[in-house]
């Protein structure tokens, strides 16, 4: 019988983990592929998570269990007629600075029926296998790993089995919303199995009295207490926003690597699968000893002065830290469950925690931090929470500071050592500011130093995470004051965009990714840089097509600081399609950059459209366009839905007859040339492609740059040019439509 319920929740949690990336595969369209997107999903599914196990703590509380089954089963069934699941055909994109509560509504429109009745099976299921006469039913937490594996595999079978070979939507064949509508009824089928079989038992009297919050014996239950309620809570939330500050974290400052998000999700996942499985007391004390440790190197890399650690390490650290921050915390929520009579209760705040860590990330940080210090906030609060363990844990040090500095910490007390603390961050910080060129040990030593004395306080874990905050706010306090000098820095629903300079130079960052640079002297703020210098690529299909064979009309999806606008001159006209509007006020603001405001000047015709680029786009006249630039690319988190064959066909109803559409595809982690090979070479197109060089003594960057016109004419000089080869196609990457992607076969796998 226990294979039939753990087959039960096993399916249930691979289908709602299987609908997540589908539907964020399908609203990406409207948003672009920036990390928001996927936390605002996740604050969706977390908060519908929540509204799931509510229903099941009224239903098991205050329903007879009989009664139960048949509400149950009546709810479930209702989906059935709402299925195949997908976006409503008149739902439109709203232009809003944080669209966050547009997908929270798109979403609950969408799928959040499904979703809602999806995530109440998993602790409804344990309840009713508690009330059978199973030898396990005492303790149904097991079935909770088979929730969480049947997530992870949905997690991973997602990118790697089932988006490279199945459609996402299609009338003729299967597709992934009509596999899921067929796993949604098998499941239907499963659960009224269960329901069956609890018919079948002879569901003892303790059910009938559990069910409306009564102890075995009649009595009512005693109160739980408000410190277990809020520990319980607390435990779920660190992970739970650490998950997606870490994710955010590796994406936007480490390395925006395609589907990195599925890395720290299963770490989380596989953390509940271990802790509610057979984990041992000495499993979960290793862990314990182990946090204090790692949570010091993460801390030491998000010291600011502190040399950079190896670029492996900073990719592996976050995943590291994450996966002993769930493991103990998740760990502690296992060590700590309650009997069977309290089960709903215990995953109701459990799944409370969880939806305010969603909402801290995605909604209140945002507002209220400039930069991603959700991230290290989260650390500081793992560092409070760890468990006490014995005085004899080696890892803790706790021989060495009783007999040099413990019995000192125990008279001065805490505060004063933590005081201590801060005034070494400070002066360890103002000292390797005020070196010239400090050698990087020297610079490792400062910044530990504070770190290792802050571990003093490992005997209060909550001192000793205030003592870790205190330093790292310290340090970046005076950070700020020395540092290289941030001209502007804000952040929006996309990301951290930060410009600083570089003494004349300055430059726009996104996370790690370069948007754009200029030169600030008078003389020279002309010219143009990086991946638009004269030399590369860009440059010569602009020089290829100036004076009278200038293309007057020009679109540009993507903003930046507006480089393209240099090119232009008096008598053309450039239309800029931005999603971010902070970008737009970046790139209008003369004293962070002037290429718009001196082509401007120079009687350029500029027109601004906030907005996704293919959305708006759809809206200009068709033929509006003698040349269309693609320059949504340089970022590694690219929007696919721009290189799909129903976008390619957009742009082309877009252009003159002798029109020419320009691609950047310069990317770090994925090869989209056999993309655009494979889309012109089915729409008889002619493509030419240059992938440029790098010259840093002129601020040259290499620009991968790709383009596609109707007929060999429209090239012009280009296609004269030696240096411009054809397009190259591969059938591994397949044809990339609204309904079917392959990032996984575009990576570069070797560099």
């Amino acid at each position: 019988m226990a294979i039939v319920w753990s087959a039960t929740i096993f399916l249930s949690a691979f289908l709602l983990f299987l609908v997540q990336p589908m539907m964020a595969k399908m609203i990406l369209p409207m948003l672009g592929g920036t990390p928001a997107v996927w936390n605002a999903c996740m604050l969706f599914f977390q908060t519908s998570l929540l509204a799931g196990y509510g229903y099941v703590h009224l239903l098991t509380s205050w329903v007879d269990p009989r009664r139960q089954v048949f509400v149950h089963l009546l709810l479930l069934a209702v989906p059935l007629l709402l299925l195949p699941i997908g976006i409503p055909t008149a739902w439109t994109f709203s232009d809003q600075t944080n669209p966050v509560l547009w997908v929270l509504l798109l979403l609950t429109v969408a799928i959040g029926f499904p979703f809602f009745m999806l995530s109440t099976t998993a602790p409804l299921l344990q309840r009713w296998f508690s009330w059978t006469n199973h030898p396990s039913a005492r303790d149904p937490y097991f079935l909770y790993a088979a929730s969480n594996a049947g997530s992870m595999v949905a997690l991973l079978g997602y990118p790697f089995a089932i988006e490279p070979w199945v459609p996402l939507r299609g009338t003729q064949g299967l597709s992934q919303t009509m596999l899921w509508s067929i796993g949604y009824g098998v499941l239907v089928v499963l659960l009224g199995t269960c329901a069956w079989l609890l018919r079948r038992e002879h569901v003892h009297g303790v059910a009938a009295s559990t069910s409306r919050s009564k102890a075995p014996t009649g009595a009512p239950l005693s109160p739980l207490p408000m410190f277990t309620r809020l520990r319980w809570i607390l435990l779920a939330f660190i992970p739970s926003s650490l998950l997606l500050g870490a994710t955010t974290h590796l994406t936007l400052n480490v390395a925006a690597i395609p589907l990195l998000w599925v890395v720290p999700l299963a770490l989380y996942l596989l953390s509940f699968i271990l802790v509610f499985a057979k984990w041992s007391h000495a499993n979960h004390r290793a862990m314990a000893m182990s946090l204090p440790v790692v949570l010091l190197l993460l801390m030491f890399n998000a010291m600011p002065f502190a040399p950079s650690l190896p670029y492996l390490v900073q990719l592996l650290l976050p995943l590291i830290g994450l996966s002993l921050v769930a493991m103990v915390c998740h760990g502690e929520l296992a060590r700590t469950r309650p009997a069977t009579d309290r089960l709903t209760i215990f995953y109701l705040l459990m799944s409370i925690g969880g939806a305010l860590g969603g909402l801290f990330n995605a909604l209140i940080a945002p507002v209220v931090f400039s930069d991603i210090y959700e991230y290290e906030i989260m650390l500081v609060l793992a560092a409070c929470v760890l468990p006490r363990l014995d005085g004899a844990d080696p890892l803790w040090l706790s021989r060495w500071f009783a007999s040099q500095w413990g019995p000192r910490v125990r008279d001065a007390g805490d505060l004063p050592w933590i005081a201590g603390v801060v005034l070494t961050a400070a002066l360890c910080s103002a000292l390797s500011y005020s070196l010239a060129q400090p050698p990087l040990i020297l610079d490792a030593v400062l910044a530990g130093i504070p770190l290792l004395l802050s571990y003093a306080c490992i005997r209060k874990p909550l001192h000793w995470g205030l003592a870790l905050g205190a330093v790292l706010i310290t340090a970046t306090v005076i950070s700020n004051r020395f540092d290289d000098p941030v001209l502007y820095r804000t952040r929006s629903f996309f990301g951290v965009l930060t410009v600083k300079a570089d003494g004349p130079v300055h430059r726009l960052k996104h996370g790690t990714i370069n948007h754009g640079m200029q030169r600030m002297q008078p003389e020279l703020r002309r010219e143009s840089v990086s991946y638009f210098h004269p030399a590369g690529p860009y440059g010569q299909v602009f020089a290829a097509f100036s004076g009278t064979e200038s293309k007057k009309r020009i679109a540009v999806t993507g903003l930046g600081i507006a480089a393209l606008a240099n090119y232009a001159e008096q008598g053309q006209s450039l239309t800029f399609y931005e999603i971010d509007p902070a970008v737009v006020d970046i790139a209008q603001n003369p004293r962070l950059f002037t290429y718009y405001d001196d082509a401007i000047r120079r009687g350029v015709d500029l027109r601004v459209v906030v907005g996704d680029a293919r959305l708006k786009m759809l809206e200009a006249p068709d033929g509006a366009y003698d040349m269309v630039i693609l320059d949504a690319f340089t970022s590694d988190a690219i929007p696919v839905h721009l290189l799909t064959r129903e976008a390619m066909e957009m742009y082309l109803r877009k252009l003159a007859p002798n029109g020419l559409l320009v691609i950047h595809i310069s990317n770090r982690y994925l090869a989209l040339e056999p993309v655009l090979g494979n889309l012109g070479n089915v729409l008889h197109l002619f493509g030419l492609k240059q992938f440029g060089t790098s010259n840093d003594a002129i601020l040259q960057y290499a620009a991968d740059i790709v383009v596609i016109a109707k007929e060999k004419e429209a090239f012009g000089a280009l296609g004269k040019d030696p240096r411009w080869t054809p397009l190259q196609q591969s059938s591994t990457v397949g044809l990339w439509s609204d309904d079917f992607s392959n990032v996984v076969s575009a990576i570069k796998w070797s560099k």
